[in-house]
């Protein structure tokens, strides 16, 4: 989400390792990945595996983490993968005139394949899983590269008002002094008075990423600066400011509800963290997007506030650039990178790419 841009915060290193303390990205990811063996032809059909299978009662908290991103990837059908082939579909076919003046079919010219990657927006490569490399030669052979904003874009005064807080209105009005000393400690290389104006999505947004902002560390900017050095024409699918609304279309003060539960059952987060990153190496995207679905930790009230906040980051968004990337589809290869959760689900691109009648291909990565 650009959270460096967005927030234009700095955590320190040792900040960050205390923020992972206790959670094991890396190894949930790799207990997620042995699950995903093809199952024997001629074996017999087994039960679905539970958490309760794979969890014992004494079982720490990162060893829970694995134990449900397993179990939520050995049990997913759907295509696996974050890097597809994008083919569009045949142009219509155009009359010609033959000598004769009478009409003949005119062989149409298939359009050249695009790439489509969703990315992660925290982790480090190995985490990721990410041969940047070969994303580099994809990109290279593509005319065009598209991301959902310029990195670079310039930070107007009047964005302040999207991630700040009013003065008078302050976030410990909102989530308490218990709320507020438990953000604290989860986000130690936060100043305490940033803290305390940061709305409550720009809270949520760094609690989920770990407290990760990688800056050009980041998987976003690393490929749009190798998109840039190769000299590629540049697409963003929005302005800074129509992704600052996205992120901000929930008013603060029924936010709150959301952080302050989770602020509540803080273990949720992180197992959530490690779930995202183990779904992401190993390219279950529907498992993840159940993960996220099931808003673990929230009551009713809070889950439909938080629904509407993710009607307006993915289904709406969705819903404006397709036809932008149908355009560029249409125009010639191109490399997209968008979020990877942006691509699957009932709304997400690649069924809308599909309806439309692109042809899409996990490539293995």
């Amino acid at each position: 989400m650009l959270l460096a841009l967005l927030l234009a915060l700095s955590l320190s290193a040792q900040a960050r390792q205390d923020m992972l303390r206790g959670v094991s990205a890396h190894a949930a990811s790799e207990a997620a990945g042995a699950q995903l063996r093809p199952p024997s032809q001629d074996a017999a059909p087994a039960a679905a595996p539970t958490v309760a299978d794979a969890v014992a009662p004494t079982t720490p908290m990162a060893e829970i983490a694995d134990a449900r991103a397993a179990v939520a990837v050995a049990t997913a059908t759907r295509e696996r993968g974050v890097l597809f082939k994008v083919v569009p579909p045949m142009p219509a076919l155009l009359p010609a005139l033959t000598a004769d003046g009478g009409p003949a079919p005119a062989a149409p010219v298939p359009l050249p394949a695009s790439y489509l990657l969703g990315t992660i927006h925290f982790g480090t490569p190995e985490e990721q899983g990410v041969d940047y490399e070969r994303l580099g030669q994809l990109i290279e052979s593509s005319a065009t590269f598209i991301n959902e904003v310029d990195i670079d874009s310039a930070w107007a005064p009047d964005y302040d008002g999207y991630r700040w807080l009013p003065e008078d209105t302050p976030l410990d009005a909102m989530i308490g002094a218990a709320g507020m000393a438990q953000a604290q400690a989860l986000l130690p290389g936060i100043r305490p008075q940033d803290l305390r104006r940061m709305k409550p999505w720009a809270v949520l947004a760094l609690l989920e990423a770990r407290g990760e902002h990688g800056g050009d560390a980041s998987m976003d900017a690393r490929l749009q600066r190798t998109a840039a050095a190769a000299g590629k024409r540049m697409l963003h699918l929005e302005t800074l400011e129509q992704q600052l609304q996205a992120l901000d279309c929930v008013p603060a003060g029924e936010h709150a509800r959301v952080l302050d539960e989770r602020l509540r059952k803080s273990w949720v987060l992180r197992i959530e963290s490690a779930e995202a990153m183990a779904f992401y190496r190993s390219r279950v995207l529907d498992a993840w997007l159940a993960s996220i679905d099931r808003m673990d930790g929230l009551d009713d009230a809070a889950k439909a506030i938080e629904q509407r906040a993710r009607i307006c980051l993915l289904e709406d968004r969705n819903a404006r650039w397709i036809g932008q990337l149908e355009t560029a589809f249409q125009d010639g290869a191109s490399f997209v990178a968008v979020g990877a959760i942006h691509l699957v689900g009932p709304q997400g691109l690649l069924a809308r790419l599909r309806s439309d009648g692109y042809r899409i291909e996990a490539v293995p990565f």
